[in-house]
């Protein structure tokens, strides 16, 4: 399959969000972040031990605002994958975070969706999931539809009947 001109420019471009992101977050710039959400954007997330869901800028405006500080998370973004099908992009990407005295850290998996609107490229949603320190099965694959197949088997072998 070759992917045409376009369809590898919205993949890059969605690349580039995820990397301003990260930008952004290592700065405490919040704003920046909520910039790169649609206006009726979706951020989920694991805070204080709950799941959360913000829907919308203000909502998430307001979450980071009151969590987000500089020089605390420095996210290093890889293993992209993005799909492009038309203005619309789905896919998951790793991320991991260094502590800044260099002892500790985090590192997890966001599963994206992001839109076209007009010359840029945003997020329609962003989902982060928890590798380290303890491992948050988001029950997706890469598409972002609920897993089926071998994800589904390694649960019942452990005991997982969810």
């Amino acid at each position: 399959m070759t992917d045409t001109l376009d369809t590898v420019l919205a993949r890059e471009a969605v690349r580039e969000l995820r990397a301003r992101y990260g930008w952004h977050a290592a700065r405490g710039d919040y704003e920046g972040i909520v910039g790169l959400f649609a206006p009726d954007g979706l951020f989920e997330l694991s805070y204080d031990g709950a799941r959360r869901q913000l829907h919308g800028r203000e909502a998430i405006r307001d979450f980071l605002a009151a969590t987000m500080v500089p020089g605390i998370v420095f996210p290093m973004i890889h293993n992209d994958i993005v799909s492009v099908d038309g203005n619309e992009a789905y896919g998951t990407c790793a991320m991991e975070s260094r502590s800044p005295d260099g002892k500790g850290g985090f590192s997890g998996y966001y599963h994206d969706k992001a839109r076209r609107e007009g010359d840029r490229w945003l997020f329609s949603e962003r989902r982060w999931f928890f590798y380290v320190p303890m491992f948050e099965r988001s029950g997706l694959g890469l598409d972002g539809a609920p897993e089926t197949g071998l994800a589904l088997l390694h649960d019942r072998k452990l005991g997982h009947t969810e």
